[in-house]
């Protein structure tokens, strides 16, 4: 249904919501600096770590939607003994101060590093093996499924929804993972996704301007698939549909209502059938 917001009848949609994350406040309880209310200078107040009670669902959502971004730079983690410091010293995203309302009414600060802002949205690129995929692979793995002919087309017309897919740099960075595996692909890489290697030139994003001439971003990622229902219950594509008057919270399966009708429509043809030779048989 997405599809329809571009025009298009063919492509992959590749959807990454919003389920669970445990990755973001980790990073923020053992790394992220807490300022409790003060009325001197941020850069005199004292510093704690940070509190968990203060990390809530909606705190952690509006970091993640407002703070964050994903890093153009690639990084290859098997040369990091310590993940952690290959992060900080390959990142150059300024540290931000999140001010936080406390229950009192107070503002307390949450001084957020740089490179966790940079680096918190890289668990969706990293795994490199069959029991841990990313993103990347998930696209491959999809398009490996269909016949050899349909691989391009769908290379040529990925679509990005879900509000994850929103984060900054996220359909630029999920291009060059791409581009990577193909132009240098690692053994396990090279031997499950042999066959695609040559498709490198062809990874473009229906919505994207730079792949496509003409294009552009009219409806946001997070909203495509509820927009693309709303075009087919308007244009009518499908053949069978119920008024909102009648709907009971339940969907009818159409099929075996056809089927239901047209066995007892069978039913009683027969039995008309029937009746009319036992009369003509009676009358004879």
């Amino acid at each position: 249904m997405a599809l329809l917001t571009t025009g298009t009848t063919t492509g992959l949609v590749i959807d990454c919501g919003n389920l669970e994350t445990s990755v973001l406040p980790s990073l923020l309880l053992d790394h992220a600096e807490y300022i409790p209310p003060s009325h001197l200078h941020r850069k005199l107040a004292p510093r704690t770590k940070t509190p968990e009670h203060i990390l809530t669902t909606e705190v952690i959502e509006d970091i993640k939607t407002t703070v964050l971004f994903c890093s153009p730079l690639l990084m290859n983690l098997e040369e990091q003994t310590d993940h952690i410091a290959g992060y900080k010293n390959f990142s150059s995203a300024t540290d931000v101060h999140y001010p936080i309302m406390l229950h009192d009414g107070m503002t307390a600060t949450l001084v957020i590093p740089g490179w966790i802002r940079e680096r918190a949205a890289d668990v969706l690129f990293e795994g490199n093996d069959e029991d841990e995929s990313n993103i990347s692979h998930c696209v491959l793995d999809a398009i490996l499924k269909v016949q050899p002919d349909l691989r391009k087309p769908l290379m040529q017309s990925l679509l990005l929804i879900g509000g994850t897919t929103m984060t900054p740099g996220f359909q630029s960075r999920l291009k060059q993972e791409l581009l990577r595996i193909m132009r240098d692909p690692s053994a396990y890489e090279k031997k499950r996704y042999g066959t695609l290697l040559g498709l490198q030139k062809f990874v473009r994003f229906v919505d994207n301007s730079e792949d496509n001439k003409g294009a552009g971003r009219i409806f946001f990622n997070n909203v495509r698939g509820w927009v693309g229902g709303s075009l087919m219950g308007s244009l009518k594509l499908t053949g069978e549909e119920i008024l909102r008057e009648k709907y009971k919270g339940i969907v009818t399966d159409w099929s075996i209502n056809n089927w239901g009708s047209s066995a007892t429509a069978a039913h009683n043809v027969g039995a008309s059938n029937t009746s009319a030779t036992e009369q003509t048989l009676s009358t004879s």
